[in-house]
């Protein structure tokens, strides 16, 4: 068990950022060339990408951008067949987004199609992080991530024939949550399921303790006013169907699951939170908002005997496949 006291960060689940320049790139072969890219004008092959860290815009290769939000998004430990299936629902999440965006009257991506920020899209990786990222591991973990790859590249999952929202978390609590239990509007593949082996992740539980004054100071994040003693400032803690966090009363105002979450900096949305005489003790159990497929148990299932497309079918409801 790690106990320890963090800042309050709030980390808000939107689907844009305010990006301030629009270069790009394409790569070929292994080398990396800087051009334009204007207004959604990527190729149907390459997908724009805008970096959180530089603000710029960077046209990407699709094999190339696959492989660097699969090396991102999962462990290169993970079972080959677990890896396809990441870079399946990566490939899928990245046309419902490209699609989204280019429909979109915003224009606060400046021409991008997705960002590389794990916190608004999916993270991406280019080569040379992946090289920084890999040290001498770099030639092997390359080799097994693009080889997965390229066994599935072009295909996607779709409902009622278009790309589906397909997100993924890191580890579930035993069970994932339902679309509905945590944006409040169903999505018919979003369905809470099983989500076997998740429980025996070493990052399955995590307890994070706050004092008073740190405790306070995310409260006002919230917009919450304390009032009384410490030890009075909960209230009724709501789950969910699916064993995630609803809603918690704090001085008498309901804030959802995943407020909470993202405030005070938890690693999931299932949660219990009591006080003591050291502060506010939170226990998690999870990593991530529990929607889609769990990275954690996709691997279990793999090792277990599971295809990439049954780990997709298990974790989307009623899903089809097409190939680009």
């Amino acid at each position: 068990m790690r106990i320890y006291a963090v800042i309050c960060v709030i980390v808000a689940f939107a689907m844009v950022i305010a990006p301030t320049a629009a270069m790009g790139k394409e790569e070929r072969g292994n080398e990396t060339v800087t051009q334009t890219v204007s207004e959604n004008q990527a190729k149907p092959d390459t997908i724009a990408v805008l970096a959180a860290a530089s603000g710029k815009v960077e046209e990407v290769e699709m094999r190339e951008y696959l492989i660097g939000v699969t090396a991102a998004e999962i462990s290169p430990l993970s079972h080959e067949e677990a890896i396809k299936a990441q870079a399946v629902a990566a490939y899928t999440y990245a046309l419902y987004t490209k699609n989204k965006n280019r429909k979109s009257e915003d224009d606060s991506l400046r021409g991008a199609d997705i960002t590389d920020s794990s916190s608004t899209h999916q993270a991406y990786h280019s080569r040379e992080r992946r090289r920084e990222r890999f040290g001498e591991n770099f030639d092997e973990y390359e080799k097994k991530i693009s080889a997965a790859v390229d066994e599935v590249l072009g295909i996607y999952m779709t409902y009622d024939g278009e790309p589906m929202l397909a997100v993924y978390h890191g580890i579930s609590n035993g069970k994932t949550q339902s679309a509905k239990g945590l944006w409040g509007s169903e999505i018919p593949y979003l369905q809470s399921v099983s989500s076997p082996g998740d429980e025996l992740s070493p990052d399955y539980s995590d307890t994070v303790i706050y004092t008073v004054e740190q405790f306070e100071e995310c409260m006002g994040e919230l917009g919450a006013e304390p009032e009384g003693d410490a030890e009075d400032w909960l209230g009724k803690l709501e789950e969910n169907s699916d064993g995630y966090v609803k809603t918690l009363e704090i001085c008498g105002k309901k804030y959802t699951g995943d407020k909470v979450r993202r405030t005070f900096g938890l690693k999931s949305a299932s949660f219990t939170v009591e006080y003591n005489e050291s502060g506010f003790k939170f226990r998690t159990l999870g990593y991530g908002h529990g929607v889609g497929m769990s990275q954690y148990a996709a691997d279990y299932m793999a090792r277990q005997g599971s295809t990439w497309q049954e780990i997709l079918e298990h974790y989307y409801t009623g899903i089809e496949f097409a190939k680009m």
